[in-house]
């Protein structure tokens, strides 16, 4: 499984963690995207699904890890029925109030078209309390968005960006389930 490692300008590497290294798989394993350092020196990212756990293929993990190398799993996804809380979390970033934000592809609790498949915004604090801020596909024929694949930013505004991959104008896409090719969104505060 993939390791979380340390390289110099000099081009030396160290392996600090090594995901599923207790055989169980309950750390997570496969980071699914980039690593953010937060203000508090820490690394903060994603990860694939926990072992041993029954879930849809939805769950995921938001994890905090020293820059020595001690891990801790901060959320685990589709904790909640029906996947509420959403599933495959996308990069986080940092915002400015300390927070951590970012979105879902899966998971939704707006519309009962869409399963488990509509997608979420959500905040997670450092200590791990995760808030779902939006469900996607909450207005008529999705025309908010679904299925973001792609965390948000926060511009100089203030205000949060973000795209969704499906959704938006009134007429099918390549995704029969859903209207429209995709969205830009805005919020501010997050959720809104």
């Amino acid at each position: 499984m993939a390791p979380f490692v340390e390289i110099t300008s000099a081009g030396k590497l160290t392996t600090l963690y090594s995901f599923c290294a207790n055989g169980t798989c309950d750390d997570g394993f496969d980071p699914a995207s980039g690593l953010i350092q937060s203000s508090d020196g820490n690394f903060y990212g994603t990860a694939s699904e926990v072992g041993n756990v029954s879930c849809p293929p939805a769950c995921r993990t938001i994890f905090k890890i020293t820059p020595t190398g001690n891990l801790t799993t901060l959320y685990s996804f589709c904790a909640k029925q029906n996947c509420t809380d959403g599933g495959y979390p996308s990069e986080l970033i940092q915002a400015a109030d300390g927070n951590f934000y970012g979105t879902t592809a899966q998971g939704s609790n707006s519309n009962s078209n869409c399963v488990t498949t509509c997608g979420t915004v959500f905040k997670i604090t450092p200590e791990g309390k995760l808030t779902t801020l939006y469900s996607f596909c909450a207005q008529a024929n999705c025309a908010d968005g679904a299925i973001p694949m792609v965390g948000l930013v926060q511009a100089t505004d203030g205000n949060f960006y973000g795209t969704t991959s499906a959704g938006g104008a009134a007429f099918e896409c390549a995704n029969a389930n859903y209207f429209g090719c995709g969205t830009i969104s805005k919020s501010h505060p997050p959720g809104s």
